[in-house]
């Protein structure tokens, strides 16, 4: 899989998000809060921020 630097808003289910604490694989987004989104949601590895911040994913 490569890295690739996205904004937050370009995430789709699929994507691994890495970061300090590990990788999180995203199996569900919300935008409802917008500017918000929240990366699974609920779930104990639940992730969030802006928009239009940056993050790191990894993509085949």
């Amino acid at each position: 899989m490569r890295e690739t630097h996205i904004a937050a808003d370009d995430l789709r289910v699929g994507d691994v998000i890495v970061h300090d604490g590990g990788v999180t694989t995203v199996r569900e987004l919300d935008r409802s809060q917008s500017p918000t989104i929240v990366t699974n949601p609920g779930q104990p590895d639940e992730v969030s921020g802006y928009l239009w911040e940056h993050v790191t994913v990894q993509r085949s």
